[in-house]
């Protein structure tokens, strides 16, 4: 490789435990990164001090995912099946909603609307919980397919009401929400743990405990279509992430290692040795972070319980 890999801009350390998930929270008058831990508790960082400023503290089980649709409140997801929605008053977080999704796997819930989210639920199947009625209003689930295992993975299309999910026995579904219909399958490498989508492309990545990393397509009629694969010299992908601005794309590795490509080329760009232990979580900011004067900053969260903030291919 014709340059060294960059060092981190900055590196959490604290007294977190192993990270799971982050979260930037980032407005005109806060710039936050939040991490969730198997301990079950949330860390709330200042990015411009780079001090810890509030741990939430969870009895539950480890942490899966953090989301969050304004400034004020945070959805938390722990591995015993419950997702928690928290509220901000002046001095604390505080659980206003406690929602029982009934799943105890690894699976990550995901952001479908302003007032939806996908949850993977029991027997293959994946819900649309209201954050109104906090209902699951709608249950996508392939009584008429084969045995699809667990729900894996979950990727919204959200400008076309579509969503792609990735079931343990080696299958990426696209579904077509509103009308509950299934629109295309591929079969896929078994136990997929990491998926994402680019809709400007319409090209996406999927990967798991092997050595690839499958890349695929979507053509204009909704057809799921293999294109390439990427082959590792390590086996085991926990996260695959596409920047926003779709320039590159990030996978963390059981391996403990940050890889870097291309996303339209594939080229790998860098490998990042930074973390000591399985890389969990890859994030960007999509607003400028003051801090650092840019966006797109990317945060990568491991086992080793850091969290490593990187400003690469800005």
């Amino acid at each position: 490789m014709a340059t060294l890999p960059p060092d981190p801009k900055y590196l959490f350390r604290g007294n977190m435990g192993c990270v799971n998930c982050i979260l930037f929270q980032i407005t005109p008058n806060v710039e936050h990164l939040y991490a969730g831990t198997t301990k079950g508790s949330i860390h709330i960082w200042d990015l411009n001090t780079n001090r810890e400023l509030y741990q939430i503290i969870s009895e539950e089980d480890s942490c899966l995912n953090l989301q969050s649709l304004n400034n004020n409140t945070l959805f938390v997801q722990h591995k015993c099946g419950l997702i928690k929605l928290y509220k901000k008053t002046e001095t604390q977080w505080t659980v206003f909603k406690s929602i029982n999704i009934d799943f105890y796997h690894y699976c990550r819930f995901q952001v479908f609307s302003g007032n939806e989210v996908f949850v993977p639920l029991k027997e293959s199947a994946v819900g649309v919980l209201s954050l109104n009625t906090f209902n699951t209003e709608l249950k996508l689930n392939s009584h008429n397919s084969k045995n699809l295992g667990e729900v894996m993975a979950i990727k919204p299309l959200k400008n076309e009401k579509l969503v792609l999910v990735a079931y343990e026995a080696g299958e990426l579904i696209l579904w077509d929400v509103r009308q509950n219909k299934i629109l295309s399958s591929l079969t896929i490498e078994a136990c997929p743990m990491a998926l994402d989508f680019d809709a400007t492309l319409s090209k996406g990545a999927i990967a798991g405990p092997s050595n690839n990393i499958q890349i695929f397509n979507l053509s204009v009629n909704h057809l799921l279509h293999n294109k390439n694969k990427i082959t590792l010299t390590n086996p085991g992908i926990s996260v695959i992430t596409i920047r926003p601005d779709t320039k590159i794309m990030a996978t963390g590795g059981w391996d403990n290692r940050i890889r870097i490509y291309s996303w339209k080329t594939l080229k790998p760009l860098a490998v990042l040795c930074q973390h000591k232990d399985t890389v969990q979580d890859i994030i960007y900011s999509t607003e400028r972070i003051k801090a650092y004067n840019n966006k797109f900053i990317m945060a990568t969260a491991a086992k080793d319980g850091h969290i490593a903030l990187w400003d690469i291919y800005n």
